[in-house]
């Protein structure tokens, strides 16, 4: 994806990501309505679902505010009055209402920041909202031990944003993917492939600082990898990871761990770990 390009114009045009947004945010409340809300949430250890839920609600409430503005915002910090269970899930439909009133209201076109990528149009904040509620649902059906399927077209398209949004924003924060040949991720029910292939390291190539690792800050080249969306198998690339959508959404999102996935890894197999395991999300 090149700087400046909506997230939310490349790949998906099967999913309406305002509506998809409202449907999401909707089972995501009812969900709520009757979770423990002390119960703690296995992808985010230091959360309980109350505070994944508040999370959520906030995030939804900051997004709708540089909608709005087409600006950078503060994070929100609110919080419902009090911790039962239908009282948290009234205050965070609430916040997910309003957001949806935003994103209908807003032009797709219309400027707008975002966090990727700086500049860039409102298209990115519908698809951004759908896949922050779908993975945080993920998390709460995951407190009760639930492993419903996302479905196949939003799933399709969260493996895109991972690849064309976080792997850019992760490597800018300093934490580039463990990558040294190009490898293929196709999506199996789908028919989806994305060639991620590291870029040219050249003498030119500007640095940035990477990760500190002990007392030793090491450089990565400024540019990330570079993806390329193909519908065929990829099967020239050696290194291969195929797999449902639904299972690769949740590889890249590390809420599936390869060991308990229904995939097929090909090629070098400890290259290939070696990228699934990079924080390719924050």
């Amino acid at each position: 994806m090149m700087l400046g390009v909506s997230a939310a114009t490349r790949l998906s045009t099967s999913v309406d990501f305002v509506e998809e947004f409202a449907a999401a945010a909707e089972r995501l409340a009812v969900a709520v309505a009757w979770s423990d809300l002390r119960a703690r949430v296995p992808a985010c250890p230091s959360w309980t679902t109350y505070d994944l839920v508040v999370h959520v609600g906030n995030v939804h409430a900051w997004a709708a505010t540089i909608v709005e503005t087409g600006r950078s915002a503060v994070e929100q910090n609110d919080e419902p009055a009090h911790a039962r269970p239908r009282t948290v899930s009234a205050w965070y439909a609430a916040k997910a209402e309003d957001l949806y009133q935003v994103l209908r209201a807003a032009d797709p076109a219309a400027p707008c920041w975002n966090f990727a990528f700086g500049a860039g149009t409102a298209s990115f904040w519908p698809r951004r909202q759908l896949h922050e509620t779908t993975i945080h649902h993920v998390d709460l059906e995951q407190t009760v031990g639930r492993e419903k399927p996302v479905d196949a077209a939003v799933a399709r398209d969260g493996v895109d944003e991972v690849l064309g949004v976080f792997l850019h924003r992760m490597h800018q924060r300093g934490h580039p993917a463990q990558l040294d040949q190009p490898l293929a991720l196709t999506a199996t029910d789908t028919g989806d492939t994305w060639v991620v292939a590291p870029q040219p390291r050249s003498g030119s190539t500007p640095m940035v600082p990477a990760q500190a690792v002990g007392t030793l800050a090491e450089t990565v080249p400024s540019l990330p990898p570079s993806i390329e969306h193909r519908t065929s198998s990829g099967a020239h690339v050696a290194d291969r990871v195929e797999a449902r959508a639904d299972v690769l959404y949740r590889l890249l999102w590390k809420r599936l761990a390869v060991a308990d996935a229904d995939v097929r890894i090909a090629g070098d197999e400890a290259r290939v770990r070696g990228f699934l395991a990079s924080r390719l999300v924050p």
